[in-house]
């Protein structure tokens, strides 16, 4: 009896597991569903393409594309892709909620793939993860491979968390860049341009998001490109590791969402608030000096000539001291200290790294001008060229090519795939050289010794990483480093290592970069130089950065460099204005560019100095004063809240001219912020004449127009702000 029991159950799991075998094979595709929001992901059984991504409609396109690409190095350095689709066999299994797709068969290469994807109930994600059997060198994995349907509404798009945050209603108008050597600072790589890792879509009807949630920061390229059918979403991961065999954890993740960019950016932040090893508040950030807490403006120039390429003579701001008189001014005006942020300063040449010292006109100039600076209630930085060497500036008579030789200074360089070692293609205009590799112990002990003779000087910040935008190296395929040979993160933890010692030989010093800092550089690079402003070429900037960030990094609002060849600031006259709002609101130190007559500029390296091409003088000082007052009376909120979704409301719009066409901006912005349990919404009028908001959340709640001013009960659902002017509603 036992026995006959027994053989009927085994029948009937049999008989279950021939009708599982069935369901699978009779079908096309193999589903999993997060039960809480009842989004699906499909995958075609045959091929392992992710072919529907959605709940009520697919966000995906038809186009049935490979479920990975992959990048071998052979061993001359040229590169071969595969992709799923060259794989000869591919086999399906299913354990649990656990879906695998393993490839093999590869002409002329032997290896394996596998790739596996698992529902999420937590955070409502789809985790894959990938396996590659090899003997051979990896670069890069791209998986999984997906693109999404156009949109065609101003405000559905792109979001990429490129320059702080930008957003591409037209895709169209990204100019995507393939990564290779040299590098380029302006590649869509994670840490670099791109500073936190993960993309979306926005749409009317919800949303994509696809990103890596990675405790250990590998290095990503994060990015988009139109294609004929649509836009391709694309993430690789440079696992950066030896030859051989290699196995990603679940940290690439897809799934949808609903609502505008902020929910996209509440995914990731949901993420960063649990994966924030070695992120310090700013309130308990106990390292940070006094300076970093009060409402400076940063005052940036050149003491030699007026432009990049120009004449390197010295101009009326030199000596340094000569600029006492307008700093003071700047200073009386806006009502903010000033901290006089010094380029062309090197006395090498202009951006001419990794050697600067001794300043231009002697250590005991400079040193003065920052006594003099202090004595003010003011302080001085100055910016630097990162991870370059220079063999020969072309903008003065200096030339390293001797040292170069005689030291056998290749064997730090960073190198080619095929092992050459070409010049940078970093700062051409101004000089010719190579990246420096940061692995090298030259490139440590070169860089440490010239960061402590800055210091020596008393100058309170140094953007020693002007050029390795994000604060990341450039590309290393060296086989003599004691590196792998091709990029990964042994980059970036070997730059933490450069910076957490420059920090630990120099207390009180605040380091920074060009753009802000990628997420794994924050800690040790507090303050750097963004620029919203550079996000309207083909897109628009949004606050993405200080939404995840603020609590822990302050940043200034930057030189702008650049940022008169994408907007046309003639047709656009009170675009600076809309970058001290926008920066403001983003809890930026404001920032100035002079010329040496004490002029604002649009921005650095413009050519255009005649009198009617810069920004309105009296009405940027007048706002950055309004701002500055506010700064002063909220820092708890500005510096040290955390950031919120924004009031909702309507107002008129602005266009700012591009390069690429028109883009409408709100005449009014806005952000909010939370500090110990309270909230405090923040509305600017950047414009030069008073605008009308109107919402129906604003009846009942309080406003005031000035920080120590009487509180206003809304009566109404429209409020007037008059000309450059804050309000605060509680």
């Amino acid at each position: 009896m036992l026995k006959s029991k027994l053989g009927c159950l085994l029948l009937l799991v049999a008989c279950s597991l021939f009708l599982v075998a069935c369901s699978q094979s009779e079908g096309e595709e193999v589903s999993l569903t997060i039960k809480d929001s009842g989004y699906r992901l499909s995958m075609d059984k045959k091929t392992g393409s992710v072919v529907y991504l959605g709940k009520k409609e697919n966000f995906l396109i038809d186009s049935n594309e490979p479920l990975f690409r992959i990048r071998f190095r052979n061993a001359d350095g040229t590169p071969q892709i595969y992709t799923a689709a060259d794989a000869a066999s591919c086999t399906f299994t299913k354990k649990g909620k656990r879906l695998t797709f393993s490839y093999s068969g590869f002409s002329d290469r032997n290896f394996q793939v596998s790739v596996s994807v698992t529902p999420n109930k937590k955070d409502g994600l789809f985790h894959f993860s990938m396996k590659v059997d090899t003997d051979d060198q990896l670069e890069w994995m791209e998986y999984p491979c997906i693109s999404v349907k156009e949109t065609s509404s101003e405000d559905e798009g792109i979001l990429w968390p490129y320059n702080e945050g930008a957003f591409f209603s037209d895709a169209s108008k990204h100019n995507y860049i393939e990564p290779e050597y040299p590098s380029q600072g302006n590649y869509g790589m994670y840490p670099g341009m791109v500073l936190t890792p993960f993309i979306a879509q926005v749409t009317h009807n919800g949303g994509v998001y696809f990103g890596a949630h990675d405790p250990a920061h590998n290095t990503r390229q994060v990015d988009f490109r139109k294609t004929d059918e649509g836009i391709h979403l694309q993430i690789r991961l440079y696992p950066g590791m030896e030859k051989g065999s290699y196995a990603s954890s679940d940290e690439t993740v897809l799934g949808c969402f609903e609502g505008n960019w902020y929910a996209a950016a509440d995914i990731y932040r949901n993420y960063f608030d649990i994966h924030h090893e070695g992120f310090v508040r700013l309130e308990e950030n106990k390292s940070l000096p006094k300076w970093y807490f009060e409402p400076y403006t940063v005052l940036t120039y050149c003491v030699r000539g007026h432009h990049d390429m120009d004449e390197m003579s010295p101009n009326k701001l030199f000596p340094y001291v000569n600029a006492i008189p307008i700093i003071e001014d700047f200073s009386k005006q806006t009502g903010a200290p000033i901290m006089a942020l010094l380029m062309h300063w090197e006395g090498s040449a202009p951006w001419a790294p990794p050697y600067v010292w001794p300043p231009y006109g002697g250590e005991e100039a400079l040193k003065e001008f920052v006594n003099r600076m202090h004595d003010i209630g003011g302080e001085v930085g100055v910016y630097c060229s990162g991870l370059g060497w220079t063999q020969k500036s072309n903008l003065i008579d200096y030339d390293k090519s001797q040292d170069f030789v005689e030291g056998h200074l290749e064997k730090y360089m960073c190198l080619a795939p095929d092992g050459s070692l070409p010049l940078s293609r970093i700062c051409t205009y101004q000089r010719s050289g190579y990246d420096l590799c940061p692995s090298t112990e030259f490139t440590k002990n070169t860089l440490l010794e010239e960061m402590k003779k800055i210091r020596s000087s008393g100058v309170a910040y140094i953007q020693m990483m002007d050029q390795n935008h994000g604060g990341t190296p450039y590309m290393c395929y060296s086989h003599e480093h004691g590196h792998p040979a091709v990029p990964g993160k042994w980059e970036s933890e070997a730059a933490n290592e450069l910076y957490e010692q420059v920090l630990k030989d120099n207390p009180g010093l605040v380091l920074g970069c060009e753009s802000a800092a990628a997420e794994p550089f924050i800690p040790k690079l507090l303050f750097s130089d963004n620029r919203c402003g550079l996000n309207f070429n083909g897109g628009q900037p949004v606050p993405l950065y200080s939404y995840i960030y603020h609590e822990y990094v302050t940043n200034f609002m930057g030189n702008n460099v650049c940022g008169d060849m994408f907007i046309d600031c003639r047709k656009t006259p009170e675009i600076f204005q809309y970058r001290l709002a926008y920066s403001f609101l983003a809890g930026d130190f404001l920032t100035i560019v002079i010329n040496d007559e004490g002029i604002i500029q649009w921005a650095w390296g413009q050519r255009d100095f005649s009198p009617e091409y810069r920004p309105d003088h009296e009405a940027s000082l007048s706002l950055i004063k309004v701002l500055t007052e506010w700064r002063k009376a909220c820092p708890e909120y500005l510096q040290c809240g955390r950031t919120l979704h924004p009031l909702v409301f309507e107002c008129g719009t602005s266009q700012i001219f591009t390069s690429t066409g028109p883009v409408n901006v709100p005449d009014v912005l806005t952000t909010s912020y939370e500090h110990n349990g309270k909230a405090l919404h923040f509305l600017v009028n950047w414009r030069n004449t008073e605008i009308k908001v109107h919402s129906s959340a604003f009846v009942g709640k309080e406003y005031t127009f000035h920080p120590n001013g009487e509180k206003i009960k809304c009566q109404s659902k429209d409020i007037v702000l008059p000309p450059l002017s804050v309000i605060a509603m509680y």
